[in-house]
């Protein structure tokens, strides 16, 4: 797997502690040069906002939900110890932690990073503080649709009001492309202050965030292509014209390389400790038999019992953990890097968009770059990729292209909340429901939290949502763009 800068020494406990400790003057004047007070308060803040962008926003709490919805794990025990996720129960108090991490944590250090950071003669930091801003209101409002964002961040409004999806998606749009210039303004200039080692993704390359950002807002746009009231075709070529300075070739994916060890470990790890949580699914494995994917071993390992890749299915009875597959060490060893954005996501973006404006035909070649892309990432042999390749018919012979698309992107994004989203919107892959869920139909949304219940209970009630359990489904206003 392509690896990317490491922590240098850092570790993952640390440096998450610089987004926690936003707010504490004693954190933030460690080491500051009066002479420079400005970049020695960025410089200390930004190792905290990679790995939180990563390791707890990214790949946290809601992204573990969210692939086990989307049954690419599967739960193989009787009954979890609070929420239910597997049945599709989240308890209103769990997604405090998630909505208090973003807005106290990312969304707030960010700001103060823009605050103190002059757009000119800080570029390099105001344009990554404006990107993983952007990054993180898309995440809030993906996740729970109509956010606090207007009055959001304001120590004077205690109680802010909600604002609609579309308000959230447009303003995300415009922070992207400040992002860019941004950043493009400090590639420009020499005398800029810029990151090196405690940028713990790129180290310090801009180049490299320049195409994240890109492509970052190229996933975003097409998430709109069927919300109500766009102009799909518009949405298609709005994310092609984003792609167009994105990625290039496996070698920009963004990756965050861990070291191991105490601290330093690839969040996955945990499971390997309790299997039982993380177990390969049957949907997956079945996805993986159905065509001889030789990626297969790849993601996850054959049952210890005897040797046969077996995944559980979603919802079903536990069966005996010797039985079932386990999601595969290539991705949960403490030292894996994880993947925040791919070319092969790129060419699967570039793939639908193209189905979109130019049709089956044009979006065959991207739609085969991404197979291909993902593959070779991932350490499938030549031979063994040219074989998958030339057994996939043509996207143009098939009833529905978009399904086949979404179908390969779905494997290609094994275990990232991105899954999700692209079900959300299409509808794909087909998924059945587990039996006996606590809602009628998989979450589309997040519970809203208990602290928000408490203390701002007019403002949500004001949006439509429901408060309570059924608030995870389609009752009340849902994401916005997830029509399908």
């Amino acid at each position: 797997m392509h690896m990317n800068k490491s922590t240098k020494g850092l570790t993952v406990s640390a440096v998450l502690l610089a987004v926690l400790a936003g707010g504490c003057e004693s954190f933030l004047d460690v080491n500051v040069n009066p002479n420079a007070p400005v970049e020695a308060r960025m410089d200390v803040r930004l190792p905290g906002l990679v790995t939180g962008m990563v390791h707890s926003t990214y790949y946290g709490d809601p992204a573990l939900a969210a692939i086990e919805w989307m049954q690419q794990t599967s739960y193989n025990a009787e009954s979890r110890y609070y929420d239910e996720i597997n049945r599709y129960e989240v308890h209103d108090g769990t997604p405090n932690a998630w909505w208090n991490f973003a807005y106290a944590g990312m969304l707030n250090e960010t700001k103060l990073i823009m605050e103190e950071a002059d757009p000119d003669r800080n570029a390099a930091y105001y344009g990554l503080a404006k990107f993983m801003a952007a990054w993180t209101w898309a995440f809030v409002t993906d996740l729970w649709g109509p956010v606090p964002f207007t009055e959001a961040l304001k120590p004077t409004i205690p109680t802010p009001a909600y604002d609609k999806q579309e308000v959230v998606y447009a303003a995300v749009d415009q922070m992207f492309d400040e992002a860019v210039a941004a950043i493009k303004r400090a590639q420009a200039n020499p005398l800029v202050a810029r990151p090196g080692a405690n940028d713990l993704l790129f180290g310090g390359d801009l180049s490299r965030w320049l195409k994240l950002a890109r492509h970052a807002q190229a996933r975003h746009r097409l998430r709109l292509a069927y919300a109500p009231y766009a102009n799909t075709q518009a949405q298609a070529q709005a994310a092609l014209d984003a792609l167009q300075e994105g990625f290039t070739s496996n070698a920009d994916d963004a990756d965050f390389e861990y070291a191991g060890g105490d601290g330093a470990r690839n969040p996955l790890f945990a499971f390997q400790d309790t299997p039982d949580l993380f177990k390969a699914s049957a949907l997956t494995v079945g996805m993986l038999l159905e065509r001889d994917d030789p990626r297969l071993p790849i993601m996850v390992e054959p049952a210890l019992e005897d040797g046969v890749y077996r995944g559980h299915k979603n919802g079903e009875p536990s069966q005996p953990d010797s039985m079932i597959s386990r999601v595969s060490a290539f991705f949960t060893a403490e030292n894996a890097p994880v993947t925040v954005a791919s070319y092969a996501e790129a060419k699967f973006i570039e793939a639908e968009a193209r189905l979109i404006t130019g049709g089956a035909g044009a979006a065959d070649a991207p739609y085969r770059a991404a197979i291909r892309a993902n593959m070779e990432k991932w350490g499938v042999v030549p031979s063994a990729i040219d074989a998958y390749l030339a057994a996939r018919p043509p996207l143009a012979s098939l009833a529905d292209p978009l399904e086949e698309i979404i179908r390969e992107k779905y494997l290609a994004n094994y275990l990232r909340i991105e899954v999700w989203h692209d079900w959300r919107r299409t509808g794909y892959p087909r998924i059945q429901p587990v039996r006996n869920p606590m809602v009628p139909s998989i979450p589309v949304r997040f519970r809203t939290p208990a602290a928000e219940l408490a203390n701002n209970l007019e403002n949500v009630t004001a949006t439509g949502i429901d408060t309570g359990l059924l608030g995870m489904t389609y009752k009340g206003p849902d994401v916005w763009w997830g029509g399908n």
